[in-house]
């Protein structure tokens, strides 16, 4: 053991840290720092890989004795790269990966240190679904506090909407049960608020869904096609489509370019070909796959075309309405503004709606339920001259489509956001204060942009 982790061990006769603990100096300590959005190079003071709930609840303990700022981390994919603070602690689940299947009921209990692509395919080996995400090593406890958006939102519904029950660590390290009849408030709030406002999550329960095999599709184009292609995308997205296929569109502007449709549908090949016929008449598409696979070669698929560990910038709001002309034809503006070589340029628009719709937007503390699809504007440069040209673009992007656009999902934060308590809760921000403020009532729980305890908040 090296003298620093020793003296920091031995503070005193405080409460003792346990766990795979890193501290500086460590072989491991730098790639133990490092965010998936690798812009962000913070230096902890220690980082607690977490390998059961106890020692979460000894390194929250050791956090307030010392007064050390607390951060918390599953899959490492904030945005903002906020799972990590420079002179504080880390406290790191992602060791905690144990999944256990009660086949009768179909309920997975799952800790959160599991990442997407892992859950997924654990539970497809038993037949089960779980609506994951798209990018196969987000963690699940962010991606499922913050709502969970998947290529299954249509048909079952957001991560959140088959989350039955919870356990969490609070404030005082003691561990919470959080489920419709137990804690009630605190279950709500953690369904869309956001991971970290009101505790660590340890364990998750989910109702699972028997599927083995689906239909899915890919087709792309030349990005000449992008306005009637787009165009006719966002129809998929409306109350009277089909709600057992969820689109994906992905535009990409840089060395490479890219317009992609991707998208799941509950049901057969054949039926998906005719459901896509007036998106395989836009433009002239260059390659058409639709055909039967396994949900877990779905999963790959989708999961090839996501963004690799880099630095970035990315923010998504909402789109409640088809777009007008003005609104797509701006898209397109941005997508081929010309920027520095080195800066890639994309957007995700990521279909919403059918059982995502059927919840009301008070039901859970994630509000935009109405959206007919979340855009998702990405930058991401090769050289650090790119980094302030694909910062200002997203930002340039994102407030040019206000008018079009409603909210944010607090999946992706964007610290430039000045009115972010709107901005991702709408009028749900109120009734989370007064949860952080009976759970965490000391605001424990902090970062930039967090949920503030009711009391004191202007």
């Amino acid at each position: 053991m090296s003298k620093k982790k020793a003296d920091i061990l031995r503070r005193g006769k405080g409460p003792e840290l346990t766990g795979r603990i890193v501290v500086p100096g460590d072989p491991e300590y730098n790639s133990a720092r490092m965010e998936f959005n690798t812009f962000f190079n913070r230096f902890p003071l220690v980082i607690v890989f977490a390998q059961e709930t106890q020692d979460v609840a000894n390194a929250v303990r050791w956090a307030r004795y010392w007064d050390i700022p607390i951060r918390i981390r599953s899959g490492r994919h904030n945005y903002e790269g906020l799972s990590v603070v420079d002179g504080g602690i880390v406290i790191d689940v992602s060791d905690m990966k144990r999944v256990e299947v009660d086949r009768k009921r179909d309920i997975a209990t799952v800790q959160t240190g599991q990442r997407d692509i892992t859950l997924l395919k654990t539970l497809g080996s038993e037949g089960l679904v779980v609506p994951g995400g798209l990018c196969p090593t987000t963690g699940i406890a962010g991606y499922t506090l913050g709502g969970g958006q998947s290529s299954l939102s249509r048909p079952l519904g957001l991560m959140i909407d088959n989350l039955l029950e919870l356990e969490m660590v609070d404030a005082n390290g003691n561990l919470l049960l959080a489920n419709a009849n137990h804690n009630a408030d605190l279950f709500w709030a953690l369904r869309g608020g956001g991971g970290g406002n009101f505790g660590i999550c340890t364990t998750f329960r989910f109702r699972t869904h028997r599927i083995d095999t689906v239909a899915y599709a890919n087709i792309s184009w030349n990005l000449n096609d992008l306005i009637p292609v787009l165009r006719t995308w966002q129809n998929y997205t409306t109350p009277n489509a089909d709600e057992r296929f969820t689109p994906l569109l992905t535009i990409v502007s840089g060395q490479e370019s890219l317009l992609l449709v991707q998208g799941v549908f509950l049901g057969s090949a054949a039926k998906l070909r005719q459901l896509l016929q007036p998106l395989l008449r836009a433009g002239s598409p260059q390659k058409v796959f639709i055909e039967e696979i396994p949900w877990l070669e779905a999963v790959e698929r989708i999961a090839n075309t996501q963004p690799d560990s880099e630095p970035f910038k990315s923010v998504g709001p909402f789109v409640n309405q088809l777009l007008p002309d003005k609104g797509i034809d701006m898209i397109q503006r941005f997508i081929n503004k010309p920027l520095t070589s080195s800066v890639s340029k994309s957007v995700l628009l990521h279909g919403l709606g059918g059982a995502v719709a059927k919840v009301p937007g008070n039901a859970t503390a994630y509000f935009y339920r109405k959206a007919l699809y979340n855009m998702s504007i990405w930058s991401t440069w090769s050289t650090p001259e790119g980094a302030g040209s694909g910062i200002r673009w997203v930002e340039d992007f994102r407030r040019d489509m206000l008018p079009f656009t409603q909210g944010v999902y607090v999946n992706t934060p964007d610290l430039s956001i000045k009115n972010w308590s709107e901005a991702y809760y709408g009028s749900n921000f109120k009734r989370l204060t007064q949860v952080k403020a009976k759970y965490d009532p000391e605001n424990i729980f902090n970062f930039p942009q967090s949920i503030p305890p009711a009391q004191g908040w202007l």
